[in-house]
């Protein structure tokens, strides 16, 4: 009987690219995603019948850390675990900690440059980790630049531009992503993909849309801090990233009511220095019911409603 495999990946263009990279290796391979961190714990407690999951661009919650290492230690038993992942670890997990069949793991690259190193596809096919590294902004490693001289950054970026504005129009489009990582294992590239080059121009005007409604509704809160609300189509990623350059702060916040929580994205401006993720996972620490953590330019987070002003107080007084 053929073995399974299970690819669980991040919704994003650093998350769909090394998935697709993985499906070369692993062509039977059936993709689903997770939209953050807070859900990994519980995807691996409710696993389908796989014999091998491969995880991809998917965080350690700090607040979760010992559900997580349950889970994985449960998953374990039945699944041959591939763990690839450059976010920060949080303290008190290490890979002999986390029962992985493979546990691939570096802060300062992509996770489509780490699946890249791991599984290996043909050289032709190198530039699905070079998408995927710009779209997180960490196409500056050696092996990246390179990428990018080979295949001319006009080209490369213009492709990796329609493949992020796709992904960003097809949020819960599950079945489009696998058609994307499907034709991206295949050797296409993301303008050959039917159907995508549409869906980036759809993307293109929600980005204005959600650029529009932060320059009329955002608020600097602090010196160095600007707020944007329920941003269009719930893209707090893009509502920060325009509120710290609309308000020209140095870093913007990004939010919306999701239930009685609140879930946040943070941007930093790019001449900043400041660590995101060190100062959120300081701050959601200190306000029992939060969560949150990412890179040290990019963070997401969650805080129940009733503490959000709490929050915002509490992150001005760690960076004043």
């Amino acid at each position: 009987m053929p073995k399974k495999v299970g690819i669980l990946a991040h919704t994003d263009t650093d998350g769909i690219c090394a998935a697709a990279i993985a499906k070369i290796r692993y062509p039977d391979a059936y993709v689903e995603f997770s939209k953050s961190t807070y859900e990994l714990a519980s995807r691996l407690h409710a696993l389908p019948a796989w014999d091998t999951v491969i995880i991809l661009d998917l965080g350690l919650n700090v607040a979760q850390k010992i559900e997580v290492k349950n889970a994985f230690k449960k998953a374990s038993r039945s699944h041959k675990i591939i763990y690839v992942d450059h976010h920060l670890i949080p303290s008190g997990i290490t890979r002999r900690t986390l029962p992985c069949y493979a546990f691939v793991h570096r802060t300062n690259v992509s996770c489509s440059e780490l699946a890249l190193d791991f599984f290996k596809p043909p050289v032709s096919l190198q530039y699905i980790a070079l998408l995927g590294a710009i779209g997180d902004y960490r196409e500056h490693t050696r092996k990246m630049r390179r990428l990018v001289v080979k295949y001319g950054w006009r080209l490369i970026y213009l492709e990796e531009f329609l493949l992020e504005q796709a992904i960003e129009a097809s949020r819960e489009d599950h079945p489009f992503k696998r058609k994307a990582i499907q034709g991206l294992a295949q050797g296409l590239w993301p303008s050959d993909i039917p159907g995508l080059i549409g869906r980036a121009g759809s993307g293109a005007k929600r980005e204005r849309i959600i650029e529009n409604y932060v320059r009329k509704n955002v608020q600097k809160i602090s010196r160095n801090m600007a707020l944007v609300t329920d941003p269009p189509f719930m893209a707090t990623g893009l509502a920060a990233f325009y509120a710290a350059r609309v308000a020209n702060a140095e870093i913007g916040i990004g939010a919306y009511r999701a239930d009685y929580h609140i879930r946040f994205s943070m941007r930093r401006d790019e001449k900043s220095n400041l660590n995101l993720n060190t100062l959120v996972i300081k701050t959601t620490s200190k306000i029992s019911g939060s969560s949150g953590g990412g890179h040290s330019a990019a963070v997401g987070g969650i805080v129940p409603i009733r503490k959000f002003n709490i929050f915002l107080r509490q992150l001005k007084r760690e960076i004043s």
